[in-house]
């Protein structure tokens, strides 16, 4: 053990399912709603396109596992996300 300093697992989501327009602002504020986000991300490809999916970060577990049961499913510009634990983060 001797559990590291903050952070730490089950405040990083997965984000899938994204609109090609939502950048990281939009996904961050859209995640605001549910708590601190401490930073947010869209994966994009090499040549700048984004990829659909990205990782919101909350500086709380629990801000984290509101975000999954309030926005997983809902719509953010016409898209219906997918909002998960990310399991590689």
């Amino acid at each position: 053990g001797g559990g590291g300093g903050g952070g730490g697992g089950g405040c990083q989501l997965f984000v899938g399912n994204l609109s090609w327009d939502t950048n990281w602002r939009d996904l961050k504020d859209h995640f605001r709603q549910c708590g601190d986000v401490e930073r947010a991300e869209v994966m994009e490809a090499p040549d700048g396109r984004k990829k659909g999916f990205g990782t919101v970060r909350f500086y709380k577990q629990k801000d984290a596992q509101n975000a999954i049961s309030r926005l997983n499913g809902v719509e953010l510009q016409g898209r219906r996300l997918e909002v998960r634990i990310d399991n590689k983060a």
